[in-house]
């Protein structure tokens, strides 16, 4: 495989397969990999060369020739991967040995702690899982891959995520809490535009401007679904608020999201 213009995509899930099939629409020269072989016969099948790779087992000692690539995406959830950060990092710094010169690693908001608006510059994890995530942030830049970009997504909606099924019927606090939400329709635009540049930032955030209450929200959500919506106890006014706005300022391309009471409606008429 030509290591011009060309993407691999460690992890072909939620994101990875349609932002591969994307790519591959916009010319690039995609392949990935996956920890399930039939998935990855399928996705053969289909045009995109897929290979398997199980983070949880030993890696292989060298950057193997068939994922040479001029970028790599890291679309790994952590939820899957034994010793997150210290895998990643393995990886990475194989890619670099293989010649891969660009990294775009899906981080997430969870690096944010604490109250209120959170730009770019206000990383402090008060969660495992935060800290989880900058660890592996950590990893990656110290990978030797010259260009590395820690994109922090917000709460992933859209494809098969339905938001009117993840908190239905169930009982929390922090109802007044802002919702923090990216729509996978965006990721596709906005993944795309990033790659066509060189200049890149260190950090960006995705997250839409619209930050209705967790209650407002998830309540419309489950109600549209005829689920029992969930039932929420008070607190959480003022709660954290991740601006992704630097990253559509750069790229010049506004949020296709901006009213997510308007998104639910439009999914639901789809369906």
């Amino acid at each position: 495989m030509s290591t011009e213009s060309t993407v691999v995509i460690i992890g072909l899930g939620w994101l990875g397969e349609p932002l591969a099939r994307t790519l591959q629409a916009g010319g690039h020269r995609v392949a990935g990999t996956t920890t399930d072989a039939a998935k990855a016969a399928r996705l053969r099948r289909d045009g995109v060369p897929a290979e398997v790779l199980d983070l949880n087992t030993p890696l292989p000692p060298a950057w193997p020739a068939r994922l040479a690539a001029d970028t790599l995406v890291l679309c790994v959830p952590p939820g899957k991967v034994e010793q997150y950060a210290a895998t990643l990092g393995r990886v990475a710094t194989l890619a670099a040995g293989g010649g891969v010169r660009r990294l775009l690693f899906t981080s997430a908001t969870s690096v944010y702690g604490g109250r209120g608006n959170k730009t770019e510059a206000d990383a402090g994890p008060d969660s495992e899982r935060g800290e989880r995530m900058l660890a592996a942030e950590l990893a990656v830049r110290q990978s030797g891959i010259p260009q590395v970009l820690c994109l922090r997504l917000s709460g992933l909606v859209g494809g098969s995520r339905e938001p009117g099924r993840f908190l239905a019927g169930r009982r929390f606090e922090g109802g007044e809490e802002p919702v923090n939400l990216v729509a996978l329709e965006d990721l596709l635009r906005f993944i795309p535009a990033i790659l066509a540049r060189e200049d890149w930032p260190a950090t960006l955030n995705v997250s839409a401007p619209h930050h209705p209450s967790r209650r407002d929200f998830y309540t419309r959500a489950a109600q549209l679904r005829e689920l029992p919506p969930p039932v929420f106890d008070g607190g959480g006014a003022g709660g954290k608020c991740i601006d992704g706005a630097a990253l559509s300022r750069w790229l010049g391309l506004d949020y296709l999201v901006t009213d997510w009471f308007a998104w639910l409606a439009a999914r639901k008429a789809r369906d």
